[in-house]
């Protein structure tokens, strides 16, 4: 076990209908040999309705990522664990339905990684959107249960190298009680990312009918890559990380945590999560408001933004949180070639 997590409390349990004020626990990085401390970051959590009568969830924040980063290196993980047991498991054995596990990650900047003369090394294009995860055994390959990336952003789309991003191999997520032959798509709209200036927000909707118990185990993640300063000579550009609910003692490697498994290979990174019920009243019960127009905003799961990005440096690609995109490019890329 890396991490110690806290006995369970009211602090750990948001009801659907009502708006938090969350404080987010910082996790340290090493800049040149020395710990950065970072600062605990507050999110403002509003869950209500869609139109449709699904879960809204609505993540606003701030964040000033500070000299030469791009404001849109970000991303917000949501992970949850529908039987609230503190396993992420399979019970249908078809990794396409998220019947216990669930991860939707919305990926803020568009990913272009070119190493070698004319990219003969890498060359890997992700495009900004929403990618959605579940824990099982990826059916184009041999290897034991593991989070499987099973939906993205639609494509194909060119990067601006030549590569192109194709949408995972498979049917996409479907709910629970799908088959080969008998399929029922989810869908998780409405779905928008963006930003104005230091403010953020992100909301997606979630289907009632994947939440099958009266609590479900649910917690998020940021990542935000930042201009930061150990001293006045020790300064990088490290993807800062964020974890609620807040843990006795925070993974160092969030990846890892999230990913670490048993004997059995289930999934004990559902270990970090606290807990959600969806069904709660409140008066933020109904569907909510669309958020503030942001200048640089993905809508739909496809980037409508005008102004594009930088390319992102190779080195930034090894951090940590890109280490999420790497894996889902790599495993995409090794099944198209299965």
């Amino acid at each position: 076990m890396v991490w110690a997590a806290p006995s369970p409390d009211a602090g750990r349990t948001l009801n659907a209908g009502h708006q938090y004020h969350l404080t987010l626990q910082g996790i340290d990085v090493d800049i040149n040999g020395k710990t950065y401390h970072t600062p605990n970051k507050d999110v403002t959590v509003t869950l209500g309705r869609t139109d449709k009568g699904n879960l809204m969830m609505e993540f606003e924040w701030t964040h000033d990522p500070g000299s030469g980063v791009p404001a849109s290196n970000y991303a917000l993980i949501l992970g949850f664990d529908f039987d609230n047991n503190g396993l992420w498991t399979d019970p249908d054995g078809y990794v396409y339905t998220p019947d216990d596990a669930l991860g939707l990650v919305a990926l803020g900047p568009n990913i272009d990684i070119c190493l070698g003369q004319d990219c003969k090394w890498i060359n890997i294009y992700i495009p900004t959107g929403l990618y959605v995860a579940s824990w099982g055994v990826d059916p184009n390959k041999s290897d034991p249960a593991q989070w499987v990336v099973i939906g993205g952003p639609p494509g194909p789309q060119n990067g601006p190298h030549g590569s192109v991003y194709n949408p995972p191999n498979g049917p996409g997520p479907q709910y629970p009680g799908s088959a080969p032959g008998n399929l029922n798509p989810i869908e998780f709209t409405p779905y928008a990312t963006g930003y104005t200036g230091t403010s953020y927000a992100m909301k997606v909707g979630v289907p009632l009918r994947l939440f099958t118990q009266s609590s479900t185990g649910f917690g998020f993640f940021l990542a935000q890559q930042t201009a930061v300063c150990v001293d006045t000579t020790d300064c990088g550009t490290p993807w800062l990380t964020w974890i609620w609910p807040t843990q006795g003692t925070p993974p160092t490697n969030l990846l890892d945590a999230l990913g670490q498994k048993d004997s059995s290979n289930r999934g004990i990174g559902a270990q970090l999560l606290g807990n959600l019920d969806p069904n709660a009243e409140g008066p933020y019960n109904y569907a909510l408001a669309d958020p503030p127009t942001y200048s640089n905003e993905a809508v739909g799961g496809f980037a409508t933004a005008a102004d594009r990005i930088a390319l992102v440096a190779p080195w930034v690609a090894l951090t940590s949180i890109l280490g999420v995109a790497l894996v889902i490019a790599v495993r995409m890329a090794k099944r198209r070639k299965a």
